[in-house]
């Protein structure tokens, strides 16, 4: 049981046009997503993630713009261990590849590529209602840091790159987190899965020390679905996520065109290739957005995972 609710909730995984619609570097929050880890247990996992973003609305509105687009592939890799009963920790590292492709009158075209390591995350997780055989629920609650490891003052022709090109974010931030379950619902072979995240932006420097700060807008993120278990080694999933995040500020003043919110359908399915050994797949599919003024955005999401776990360490 507790190897099929582990890994229900690790998904795809989530930059401004004027920038695009994300944070720079890899979807860090939108991949801390499983619940905490069994004492003496170790889980490893390691996701490819491949992010097109084609789109361009104005708040609700599409636009028939096809003169841009980015692709974003990361690669995470996830280390969860249970310290006793009730905490565990979660680390996750990540490397990040982006292309970002500009057309413009007269056949000019304009393509430039970044890749590095990205940002990192350590969280310390509660549970607060351990998952039993019998009891078949749990809650977990917890919090951590986003460390900067990702560069965020890349340069192209001596031109500081955008920050949704950069790697990394350049600032320390603040993570918030909280994850529930209830197998057996309805007394069928069905998990229901709630997950909540928060992150609180810091500040860096990337114009320089003598130019003001900048900030990544503040970001919520909370996913609920339905995990279905078969008799076979194959399970489904189904889950919405919601996303909003605030404007980006420079020297403290809103940005324009940053900012908005994102609502995502998410299937998946879980393959036992053996044992603790399990493949996830899944696909992110935007169903509505409503942004602040003009920007790029996400058109789908794919993902592979595969997730190790060690038992009794």
């Amino acid at each position: 049981m507790k190897k099929l609710i582990i890994i229900f909730f690790i998904p795809f995984v989530n930059q401004i046009y004027s920038q695009a619609c994300c944070t720079a570097g890899s979807p860090l929050l939108s991949s801390l997503e499983t619940s905490a880890t069994e004492k003496g247990n170790l889980l490893l996992g390691i996701s490819y993630v491949y992010n097109l973003l084609d789109d361009v609305y104005d708040e609700t509105f599409y636009l028939d713009d096809q003169t841009r687009n980015r692709i974003s592939k990361s690669i995470l890799l996830q280390v969860d261990y249970g310290i006793t009963g009730k905490i565990s920790i979660s680390g996750l590292f990540t490397y990040i590849n982006q292309e970002r492709n500009i057309s413009a009158y007269q056949g000019f075209t304009n393509t430039v590529t970044t890749s590095g390591i990205g940002d990192a995350v350590l969280l310390a997780k509660y549970n607060v209602i351990p998952l039993t055989m019998m009891k078949e629920q749990e809650f977990s609650i917890g919090g951590g840091t986003k460390i900067p490891l990702g560069k965020s003052d890349l340069t192209s022709n001596g031109v500081l790159l955008p920050a949704d090109m950069q790697p990394g974010t350049g600032s320390w931030d603040f993570i918030l987190w909280s994850y529930f379950s209830q197998g057996r619902l309805f007394d069928l072979p069905l998990n229901l899965v709630v997950n909540l995240s928060y992150r609180m932006n810091g500040t860096n420097k990337r114009f320089g020390s003598n130019n003001g700060t900048y900030k990544f807008g503040n970001e919520l993120i909370t996913q609920g679905g339905l995990g279905y278990r078969t008799d076979l080694p194959v399970d489904f999933t189904l889950f919405t996520r919601l996303r909003i995040t605030d404007k980006d500020e420079y020297k403290k003043n809103p940005i324009p065109n940053t900012g908005g919110t994102w609502l995502y359908i998410i299937p998946g399915i879980n393959v036992k290739l053996y044992k603790s050994v399990i493949l996830r797949l899944t696909s992110e599919i935007p169903i509505y957005r409503n942004l602040q003024g003009t920007q790029l955005t996400t058109t789908f999401v794919t993902s592979a995972s595969i997730y190790y776990t060690i038992n009794d360490l």
